[in-house]
């Protein structure tokens, strides 16, 4: 049975591919959104006269609203409903926060919009396509999470010039409320993820069909079966326990009482299994095995301190090229080079993948480390020019991260425990995030500038990809902290 199961699962084949789809589409429509808002970022500062800290508190709520949307969707919610269900309802959520943010009246509602609202979009999308894209291929994991990463790249090539053309058509209202629809075909992606229990429910079904195709020419068989009269199935009772049915008539006289024991036991049965479900939960939160992983607690900072950089920076090109008085056009070329050198860098990353050039954590150690280090160099970067290199490096380098961490969290945690790494992860970036954003923007208020904030990025991108060369030291104490086990396991289960 487990065997037909396993083989009727379209692993590297078939509907994996539509999957790979599905999950390109999430991508590029819910990355290259973010990633573009940039252009909305400044946008915003000049229709409400609005400080760069105040739009930043936004985007924090976001962040602490997508880990906590996230956490839910893969780890509680995961048996409430299916990753499919979610990724729709976020196109629905993500819809619904651009609609808002095109009707208010004042700055502070943004959080509201695209803070919360945009924040559930946004965990109930992203985490579980990624999910299903790793249950749906094993031997070319690695190059399906880089190519369908590459609707980062499509989505900064498309939604700038998109959104600025918007912009220049219809103000930031009309924008606001077209790219609010083009979100809807979330809803689209999320049809398309056909959950692996189709097929295990499929096979379910043919072989529950001929077991009772075996059975039925016994069951019925008129010359087998005989259905006995009322008469006889009493005769039948008095037969088998005559005290029994003599005294029936007492056991109804006493059947309040009896009614009223069992009540009771019902209730205690129902309220121990209330305490018990609440356990549960409370466990499927934080999943305590795998963070039992050296490899994962060697993650836990990388993802915190690297998701600081590679989703920031996009967003503060924008503003800090308004700063140094760059025209719109311009800007908006800024990021169309990003998303040029990002779509580059996948095909690049893809093929690295398929030599196994590397190790797939030294390659986001490397891509970290680098953009790390143009950040420093913040305040050469004082033209169009010059912006053009960052935003370069920042493309080629600044997604490695997003195209390979899922691939690398296999590698550490292993299949089974990849929906919980995954929910820690998101809720490691979302803490990282939520912690940044405000920092970021203060230090803009601050000094003037976003020179500051650039060198908090680039300094926690370096420490990040530092961390990630400690690989080989937590990968052996992994390996004893499993063997230890695996020898505590022998032991327990030898007989006495």
């Amino acid at each position: 049975m487990h065997m037909k199961t396993e083989e009727s699962l379209p692993v590297d084949r078939g509907w994996a591919w539509i999957i790979l789809l599905g999950n390109f589409m999430v991508v590029f429509l819910v990355i290259g959104c973010t990633s573009s808002f940039g252009l909305f970022f400044a946008e915003f500062m000049v229709e409400f006269r609005a400080p760069a800290s105040s739009i930043t508190i936004a985007l924090s709520v976001q962040t602490i609203v997508f880990s906590v949307s996230s956490l839910f969707a893969l780890n509680i919610g995961s048996s409430l409903a299916s990753n499919r269900t979610y990724i729709i309802l976020g196109g629905l959520f993500g819809c619904s926060a651009y609609l808002i943010s095109a009707v208010i009246k004042d700055i502070s509602y943004l959080i509201l919009s695209h803070g919360v609202i945009f924040g559930i979009a946004y965990g109930f999308s992203y985490g579980p396509a990624l999910v299903v894209l790793g249950r749906y291929f094993d031997k070319k994991r690695g190059i399906a999470s880089s190519l369908g990463n590459m609707g980062v790249s499509v989505g900064s090539l498309v939604f700038p010039p998109v959104i600025r053309l918007l912009l220049d058509s219809y103000g930031l209202r009309g924008a606001l409320a077209v790219i609010g629809g083009i979100l809807l075909n979330l809803c689209v992606a999320g049809a398309l993820m056909r959950p692996v229990t189709f097929y295990q429910d499929k096979t379910d079904k043919i072989d529950h069909g001929q077991k009772v195709w075996a059975t039925n020419s016994d069951v019925y068989d008129s010359n087998k079966v005989k259905i006995p009269s009322n008469d006889e199935k009493e005769n039948h009772i008095i037969k088998a326990d005559p005290i029994n049915y003599y005294n029936l008539s007492n056991v109804v006289k006493n059947s309040d009482i009896i009614q009223t024991s069992s009540t009771q036991k019902q209730k205690l049965q129902g309220l121990d299994k209330r305490i018990q479900t609440t356990k549960h939960l409370c466990k499927k939160v934080v999943h305590f095995k795998v963070l039992k992983n050296a490899l994962f607690r060697m993650w836990i900072p990388v993802c915190f301190l690297g998701i600081i950089g590679c989703v920031q920076i996009v967003i503060f090109i924008p503003p800090h090229a308004k700063d140094l008085q760059i025209s719109d056009s311009d800007i908006t070329l800024l990021v169309i080079i990003v998303g040029a050198s990002n779509f580059i860098s996948k095909i690049l990353l893809a093929y690295f993948i398929y030599i196994n050039l590397m190790p797939k954590h030294i390659l986001i150690a490397l891509s970290l480390i680098i953009t790390g280090i143009s950040c420093m160099f913040i305040s050469f970067y004082t033209n169009f020019v010059t912006m053009t290199i960052l935003s370069v490096i920042f493309g080629v380098f600044g997604s490695v991260y997003f195209g390979l961490f899922p691939a690398v969290l296999v590698d550490f945690v292993g299949l089974e425990h990849l929906s919980g790494a995954m929910a820690i992860n998101m809720l490691m970036q979302g803490l990282g995030l939520s912690i940044s954003n405000p920092i970021l923007g203060f230090l803009r208020d601050m000094t003037g500038s976003f020179h500051a904030s650039f060198y908090l990025m680039g300094t926690t991108l370096i420490i990040s990809g530092a961390i990630l060369f400690l690989e080989p030291l937590c990968r052996r104490m992994e390996i004893r902290r499993t063997a230890a086990q695996y020898l505590q396991t022998q032991i327990d289960i030898q007989p006495l």
